[in-house]
């Protein structure tokens, strides 16, 4: 199904009960009010030490400490005489209180803390039906100018089937500053513009997308036909946003574009003019065919999982790098489905050196980073603020994350040798080892891992409450790399990550926190590609192949008629931005003719084929090519997160790109593609215009003729004006950038 929204702009008008249950109860509307009022945020008694010697868990995802606590301290709760109680005489300011006012006398806050406390204070923690979900409606609204608000109601959902209304006691929040939230659920526009809202109550999380446009009366759809799916559902929501894509872009646009995108390396002046005089109508089919065959597409996307894989040299060591990212770089190659190269991994056992895999176990040392990494990585779940206290947004609690974090328990190493020149450096590696599986019974009883909270060993066990319990400790990674590809995220982190990375924009952003309460830009979209990536057997080629040749992704990145809110959210136009910094470096290298140098110990001449980072962000003496990579964003790979990776443009790469050992000295070098053009005895004209085809992949324009022509023929020394030409040329935005 395409976008599907749920235009809703009346007013709504909400009765709200005082109390959930029709007398006041601690679990849900003390525990509301708790929560509405802001005191267990994280910057309040939320916080991990808490906030004036009073520590409460944090949005209450431990109500039973919650409870414990209020009572930890004879004043704040005073049965004798309830008013007189701290948490009625600070929230309200006639108590000292570094907060701040929570609410005011006589409050509906105030009235059930006070009738609660003059009732007793009881617990009903277990008697009273617990919280099954929260239901937001509408899940998506969109309003037009003059209208500015939007009213969302929220339904809590108990196990024992009872529905009640409790917009008045949720806990609200817009993901951006272009819309307010007031306590009783209306959203507020400032500007036209999307925005998710995240909406909490007690331990329920949902949220819901809402827009406002501007009023265009006399809109009509002019856009391009769909090819496929992707642009079904892209068109759908642009069309419902009273939005017009931009043009398909020119042919050179496209080959420079997918060339880059697919395969990480321009394409040849001449292959460039054959596919521009290629009069067939399925060339850029073909020309997608082609690259995704290529070595070069192999190691681009080699590349990408070495990132998130934490393939570096300080705990793999250099063999190690080279072992692994030559197995990701040959799987990518041959097609090895997603789920199945996940498996094997998530398997790996033996020698790092002969089972390159096991190097993914090697580089993260303790269960719970392990945990972590498989987690973020495989199915977009960040569990790590579970470490410390219940998951803020997601139903993991901290008793699910060591439940996890102990199926990694027993994963040991033998170190066959270690030959690292710094004694003193425990973290470092130089040998091969052993990954292997230890049985329970041989592990050290005392290092095994605890969950803080009991001080208990946890029983392994996988994040999803519903999931089977493990059938077999000693085949527990075998059940971990089942469970993990047949889980439902599995098929939409891969999907979106793909999507990201030839798009520039993910649907789910981040791209690795794929959630609930975090929805995609485009919900349908997502499912669509996720569907279709398991109908291909999880083939990434095909699921490459399917948005490459969409026409969403071959639209034109010029701004020119595209108006309305997010063009480049919601991909009504090709989004500009940097390359990342192996594909620059490359690609100046390639345009020039000159084969790249790095003093990594692989000897690499390319960068998108370089397997680590060690000689970028460890070595004291790197070339200029590896300095190059770090001031253009080459991650140093200590997470295993896409973000690590910077493609932001920043002053430091201006003064590279103008004056840096790199660009001058390809430039300089006396055999590159200017010395072979003039040794070659060409005239002005077609070197300027090999020069062109190579850096930017187009001709030069008739204003750009005349003027490179005149420079060139004014100048004393003519090596020199082409070398400044050139310069130019690495300068020009049109080399840097995607359009």
């Amino acid at each position: 199904m395409p976008f599907k929204p749920v235009i809703f702009s009346a007013t709504i008008l909400l009765s709200f009960q005082l109390c959930a249950f029709g007398e006041v109860s601690f679990s849900r509307d003390v525990m509301s009010v708790i929560s509405k009022s802001g005191c267990n945020a994280g910057g309040c008694h939320g916080n991990q030490n808490g906030k004036g010697g009073f520590k409460l868990s944090l949005w209450g995802g431990d109500p039973d400490h919650d409870y414990k606590e209020l009572f930890s301290s004879g004043t704040r709760v005073n049965l004798e005489d309830p008013k007189s109680s701290k948490i009625l005489l600070k929230p309200t300011l006639q108590s000292k209180h570094e907060g701040g006012k929570r609410f005011d006398v006589g409050s509906d806050e105030y009235r059930i803390l006070l009738e609660w406390i003059s009732a007793g204070a009881s617990t009903d923690l277990e008697t009273r039906p617990a919280l099954d979900s929260i239901q937001v409606s509408p899940p998506v609204s969109i309003i037009s100018t003059p209208e500015r608000s939007i009213d969302v109601k929220v339904e809590a959902r108990f196990s024992d089937g009872t529905r009640i209304d409790v917009t008045r006691w949720a806990v609200y929040e817009s993901s951006n500053l272009i819309a307010e939230v007031g306590d009783f659920g209306t959203v507020q526009f400032k500007q036209p513009g999307e925005t998710t809202v995240l909406v909490r109550y007690l331990n329920g999380r949902a949220s819901m997308r809402a827009a406002m446009i501007k009023d265009n009366g006399s809109y009509e759809w002019n856009g391009p036909d769909p090819r496929n799916g992707v642009d079904e559902h892209v068109f759908s929501k642009l069309r419902l946003f009273r939005q017009n894509p931009a043009e398909i872009c020119d042919d050179l646009t496209f080959l420079r574009r997918v060339s880059l995108d697919i395969s990480g390396s321009l394409p040849e002046p001449e292959t460039a003019k054959s596919f521009l005089l290629d009069e067939r109508q399925d060339k850029r089919s073909r020309l997608v065919d082609s690259l995704l065959e290529s070595k070069e597409y192999a190691d681009y996307w080699a590349l990408k999982w070495a990132d998130l894989l934490r393939v570096e040299e300080k705990t793999l060591d250099p063999k190690g790098v080279q072992k692994i990212f030559t197995w990701l770089s040959e799987m990518i190659g041959q097609g090895k489905p997603l789920n199945q190269f996940t498996r094997d991994i998530l398997c790996a056992t033996g020698s790092t050196y002969e089972n390159p895999p096991a190097n993914f176990y090697r580089a993260l040392r303790l269960p719970v980073n392990r945990a972590e990494a498989v987690a973020q990585v495989f199915i977009g779940s960040r569990i790590n603020c579970a470490k410390c206290h219940d998951h803020p947004f997601e139903r993991v609690s901290q008793e699910d994350y060591y439940r996890f974090a102990a199926v990694f328990e027993g994963i040991d190493y033998e170190i066959i040798e270690n030959k690292r020149k710094d004694g003193f450096d425990k973290h470092r590696f130089v040998g091969e080892q052993i990954v292997k599986l230890v049985p329970i019974k041989d592990m050290d009883q005392k290092k095994l891992l605890k969950d803080p909270r009991t001080n208990e060993r946890p029983v392994p066990g996988f994040l999803d409450a519903d999931a089977d319990s493990l059938k077999s400790y000693d085949h527990r990674l075998d059940e971990l790399s089942s469970w993990i590809t047949s889980h439902p995220r599995f098929a939409k982190v891969q999907a979106n990550r793909i999507w990201a990375n030839l798009m520039g924009q993910p649907l789910i952003d981040p791209v690795d926190d794929v959630r609930e309460t975090n929805p995609a830009s485009n919900p349908e979209l997502i499912d669509f590609l996720a569907n279709e990536l398991i109908k291909s057997d999880f083939n990434q080629r095909e699921l490459i192949r399917l948005i490459a040749n969409s026409s969403t992704y071959q639209l034109s990145s010029d701004p020119e008629g595209i108006s309305g809110i997010g063009p480049e959210e919601n991909f009504a136009r090709a989004r500009v931005m940097r390359y990342p910094a192996e594909v620059v470096i490359d690609a100046a290298h390639q345009s020039m003719s000159v084969e790249a140098a790095f003093s990594d110990t692989s000897k690499s001449n390319r960068a998108i084929s370089m397997p680590g980072v060690e000689s970028v962000h460890l070595s004291k003496d790197p070339y200029h090519g590896d300095r190059f990579l770090k001031v253009f964003g080459k991650p140093a790979r200590l997470t295993n997160s896409d973000a690590e990776r910077s493609n932001e443009t920043t002053l430091a790469q201006v003064f590279e790109l103008t004056a840096g050992e790199t660009i001058n000295g390809i430039i300089k070098k006396e055999d590159n593609r200017i010395g072979r053009l003039i040794g070659e005895g060409k005239d002005d004209l077609q070197i300027i215009n090999e020069l062109y085809w190579a850096v930017l992949t187009r001709p030069p324009s008739s204003p750009e003729w005349s003027l490179m022509l005149s420079y060139v023929s004014l100048a004393e020394n003519r090596r020199s004006a082409i070398e400044d030409i050139s310069w130019g040329l690495l300068n020009a935005k049109e080399f840097l950038l995607r359009k």
